[in-house]
């Protein structure tokens, strides 16, 4: 039970830090301004960098399954109330971290539109 206990927590920190590199990672998909060079972006780079947003997404979502898959069969390896009350948990956390990444996501995609909205000079 100790074991499992412990399986258990790991997993929910691996998780933390999965959500918190998605949110960085995320956050941080801003390609650089046309007031840099004062020519307009081409909207084949808004393209380019909604298609980047989209990949990450997925790479980040695929993580994010994975890891409840793990904490779920932890979860089952625990004996009754722990067992109900873990899976409540990493429900919650996977519902949370879901929530987190689809946010993401819009943000990534926005920041690809809003790209280009300078003047040239």
């Amino acid at each position: 039970m100790q074991q499992a206990r412990h399986a258990r927590n790991s997993a929910l920190g691996s998780a933390v830090m999965a959500a918190a590199l998605g949110i960085v990672v995320l956050s941080g998909c801003t390609m650089v301004g046309d007031g840099l060079t004062g020519v307009k972006a081409r909207p084949a780079d808004a393209t380019t960098c909604v298609k980047d947003c989209n990949d990450l997404y997925k790479t980040l979502y695929d993580q994010e399954q994975k890891l409840h898959l793990t904490n779920i069969d932890a979860c089952q390896a625990l004996t009754e109330p722990d067992k109900d009350t873990c899976l409540a948990s990493e429900d919650a956390r996977h519902q949370a971290a879901m929530d987190e990444l689809s946010t993401g996501k819009v943000e990534c995609q926005n920041d690809c539109h809003r790209q280009g909205s300078g003047i040239g000079g």
